[in-house]
């Protein structure tokens, strides 16, 4: 797997497209450098900007709960999270 782009990412609305709902930029640098350039609706874009946030606390949590209740990995809940990790890193 490649290296998330570095850098806070943050959802910036650049109004309508074609009278429909708001799109927005997901910027990475104060220069306004894009992760992505089209994401429909707030709700879409907040997700995206906070997804590479989630990920990094998701492999945080598993990885402190395996240390101490190792059943966790082995319960549905840390199934959820595993599968969320892999599917964050493109695996299956």
């Amino acid at each position: 797997m490649s290296e998330f782009t570095e850098g806070e990412w943050k959802a910036v609305c650049r109004g309508p497209l074609y009278g429909q709902d708001d799109i927005y930029e997901i910027h990475w640098s104060k220069f306004g450098e894009c992760v992505a350039e089209i994401v429909h609706g707030e709700a879409n874009a907040n997700l995206f900007a906070a997804s590479k946030d989630m990920y990094e606390a998701l492999k945080l949590c598993y990885e402190h709960c395996g240390l101490y209740h190792p059943e966790v990995k082995t319960n549905n809940v840390g199934e959820a999270v595993r599968a969320a990790i892999a599917k964050a890193e493109g695996k299956p």
